[in-house]
């Protein structure tokens, strides 16, 4: 191995805590359901992502409806006015982002083995930078190495941006593994290219009924260091 490259939202910082801080300016929601809950807006957003991203829906509709559509998943019926206010809250406290304590020593570490580092995730340009900006992700990760699908015009799981990635480090797919939280979009795409991939499933998802496999697959946080180091 001489690449590990990252996905970002709910790999590198934990994307419930901005959540939960959101919900809970607007709404009595029970701790037990945030969790779920979070993921019915993650599984919404992705079905109207490509949507959002070739302006077939804009970016404000979007934002509406995959909050809406999780909240009333969960009983939680709120108007357009709402959900756009819980989104904008939301995007507020995601840009006072920490990043996951362990990743520091993994960076150092895949740095002391001459490991490549890199970053592949989707988004709108501007807001994933300013994440990345908060997290304090620059000073471990070459600009070059950093893809964000809101400025290439493509997105996880399409292969091609995996591929953007493989020629801008000169290695080939064999020697480059990816760390994603999700199946879809990270291990399908990672492996759709012939690159390593570690799902990291620490919110417990189940798998999708799929040939693909994962190499490793870790669900806990802690568990995470050593199973890159055991990729290499």
């Amino acid at each position: 191995m001489k690449a590990v490259i990252f996905d970002l939202d709910d790999t590198l910082y934990d994307q419930i805590q901005p959540f939960k801080k959101a919900l809970d300016r607007h709404l009595q929601v029970d701790d037990e359901l945030v969790g779920p809950l979070y993921l019915a807006f993650r599984h919404h957003a992705d079905q109207v992502f490509e949507a959002a991203a070739t302006g077939k829906m804009s970016l404000k509709d979007s934002h509406i409806y995959r909050m809406k559509a999780a909240l009333a998943d969960f009983g939680f019926q709120v108007s357009d006015a709402l959900a756009l206010t819980i989104q904008i809250d939301y995007d507020y406290f995601q840009g006072q982002l920490e990043l996951s304590p362990m990743f520091p020593a993994i960076f150092s570490h895949c740095k002391e083995r001459g490991l490549a580092l890199g970053i592949i995730t989707n988004g709108p340009h501007r807001h994933q930078l300013r994440k990345i900006r908060t997290l304090g992700l620059l000073d471990w990760f070459d600009q070059a190495l950093i893809l964000i699908s809101g400025q290439l015009g493509v997105a996880k799981p399409n292969p091609q941006i995996f591929k953007v990635m493989e020629q801008r480090l000169g290695f080939s797919s064999d020697e480059i593994c990816y760390v994603g939280d999700s199946f879809e979009n990270d291990v399908i795409g990672a492996k759709a290219c012939g690159w390593q991939a570690i799902w990291f499933n620490h919110r417990l998802r189940s798998a999708p009924e799929t040939s693909v496999s994962p190499d490793k697959i870790v669900d806990k946080w802690e568990d995470l260091r050593e199973a890159i180091f055991q990729m290499d």
